[in-house]
């Protein structure tokens, strides 16, 4: 989501959900957090009572983002063109979104105190939800306050039987502290007085999340040696709706992740400048010896699993961890995406994708 004017009101985006047209009915809604808050801010041609229907300034912008809404053709230069027109008419919009609502959201979400004190898993995924409405009022765009939109569950269960049957312990949402949040959806927490890390289900639920807990599961319970470096599943997270994530071993990391400690390395400057809102990358020296020594250990790690029939899936420098204690590689994350750049699209989800993306990487920690 664009950024405000205002450096002082920086709303996290968590989504954009897909335009719904719906009855003939083309609307848009944005899907922020804001000091602790969701916010759905709603973008229809339908107001409530009481606010301008003629000249109405948000069908007007619902209008310019249907007609960009498709980038159809044959011409490349043509879908290229169009989808840049997509970006900017859709930054535009969100920027008046955003300056629209931004009285009504600090008063609603008020800063406060306590946002680094330790608090449930429960209260990060299920925050106070606040639904919005853009409409047109004495000419000008406002937004209001809606309490009759539909709940909408960011965190669905995952419902696959082969999950359900495994035998791991199980925790309750209420049960586990967060820590720091490490990427969205993604958590440092406290379990029964041990640190692990997090991963819940996101607004739709996904085959990703499922095949990776079986993967998980499959290692878990494969006689692997202790040179195969990947996090253990430790147990499933359970909510009010059944399971909606799972547990596995923290890696205290150098950095976000590889790719992030190289190019802190590599930085002529200090600490690089802060990145999305993470804290920013410390200074990071990293030897030759280092790298031939990660190099050596991924290729172990994924050689073990493929002789196991276990696919890494979205294999790339992001998804490696450096440990800041042992200085050992661990290889995460087999939600089974494909990240540009690192596997051929018809290479995907299968040993060969997996050996082109470590050739890759093993290039990338051999360079200079």
């Amino acid at each position: 989501m664009a950024s405000s004017t205002n450096s002082d009101f920086n709303p996290f985006a968590w989504m954009i959900c897909p335009p719904k047209l719906e009855a003939e009915v083309y609307t848009y809604m944005y899907v922020c957090k804001y000091n602790g808050k969701i916010f759905n801010i709603l973008l229809s041609p339908n107001p409530p009572l009481g606010y301008d229907t003629m000249n109405s300034i948000e069908i007007q912008y619902l209008q310019r983002l249907e007609e960009v809404d498709s980038c159809e053709g044959d011409d490349e230069e043509d879908v290229e063109r169009m989808m840049d027109e997509s970006d900017r008419v859709s930054a535009e919009v969100e920027i008046a979104v955003l300056k629209a609502s931004q009285s009504l959201m600090q008063a609603l979400a008020p800063e406060t105190q306590d946002e680094t004190q330790i608090k449930p898993l429960r209260s990060w995924m299920y925050p106070e939800i606040i639904d919005l409405q853009i409409v047109t009022k004495d000419g000008k765009l406002v937004a209001v306050k809606r309490d009759d939109a539909p709940t909408l569950d960011f965190h669905p269960p995952i419902t696959d039987p082969h999950i359900i049957g495994i035998s791991v312990p199980h925790h309750q949402v209420s049960e586990i502290q967060v820590l720091a949040e490490l990427f969205p959806y993604v958590y440092k927490v406290l379990v029964n007085g041990q640190i692990m890390c997090a991963k819940v289900t996101r607004n739709a639920v996904h085959d990703s999340m499922s095949d990776e807990v079986k993967k998980l599961s499959q290692i878990q319970t494969t006689n692997f040696g202790a040179f195969v470096r990947v996090p253990q599943l430790q147990a499933l997270i359970v909510s009010h709706t059944g399971i909606v994530g799972f547990l596995i071993d923290y890696i205290a990391s150098l950095g976000y992740h590889l790719e992030d400690a190289l190019r802190c390395a590599k930085a002529t400057s200090g600490t690089l400048v802060k990145e999305g809102n993470g804290p920013p990358l410390p200074e990071i020296t990293i030897s030759k010896a280092q790298k031939e020594k990660w190099s050596g250990q991924i290729e172990e790690t994924l050689r073990a699993l493929h002789a196991r029939n276990i696919i890494w899936g979205d294999a790339k420098m992001a998804n490696i961890l450096i440990d800041e204690v042992t200085d050992d590689a661990w290889v995460v994350d087999f939600g089974g995406g494909n990240t540009e750049g690192w596997i051929d699209p018809e290479l995907h989800g299968s040993v060969a994708g997996d050996i082109q993306a470590l050739e890759r990487i093993k290039k990338e920690l051999a360079d200079d």
